[in-house]
């Protein structure tokens, strides 16, 4: 539609609130869904009893995730200013002071950069965080455990899931353009 005239103009300031509230909406309602299958794993030898209320965590793993996810569309210099606008916003829905906030946010982000070099998959860096911010390696059988590795398994289940958590910005920009 927008070929014509070329992509459509977002500042980002505007983005921002409309990003940050799709991403804190679908974390908060899908975390009781990753709850419930890490509880109902088979492969993990009990279950971790994780509550759907707990989802602190991960959505600090998912818009951390998500500030990442930036310097692959994005040059450096407009990723990091998107970063901080984006951080902002982030502040607010978290709930917390603002820099109690964005202090754990970029411990998030920072964690999630060094999983992502080691594996070059933001999925799966995603999803390490998830099984070490849960402590989901107590819960798995016992080879698994003394190995401190993830079972491939559940790796598999939570990397399928945790994908969907992310904003597709290669349609996004397809139609937009974001004004930094």
């Amino acid at each position: 539609m927008f070929g014509w005239f070329g992509k459509k103009k977002v500042k980002a300031a505007d983005l921002t609130p409309q990003l940050v509230a799709v991403v804190h909406e679908a974390s908060t309602e899908g975390f009781p869904f990753i709850a419930e299958m890490l509880n109902e794993e088979r492969e993990f030898a009990q279950s971790p009893s994780i509550e759907a209320a707990s989802n602190e965590w991960f959505r600090y793993i998912v818009y951390a995730g998500n500030l990442l996810h930036l310097e692959q569309y994005f040059d450096p210099e407009e990723a990091s200013k998107l970063q901080g606008i984006l951080a902002t916003e982030i502040s607010r829905f978290m709930g917390k002071d603002p820099e109690i906030a964005n202090s754990i946010l970029f411990d998030y982000l920072d964690f999630l950069r060094s999983l992502d070099k080691q594996h070059k998959s933001l999925v799966k860096s995603m999803s390490l965080a998830i099984f070490h911010k849960y402590e989901l390696n107590r819960f798995q059988k016992e080879h698994f455990q003394k190995l401190n590795t993830p079972n491939p398994v559940v790796m598999k289940d939570l990397m399928e899931v945790t994908g969907l958590f992310l904003w597709n910005w290669a349609v996004w920009l397809e139609d937009h353009k974001v004004l930094v």
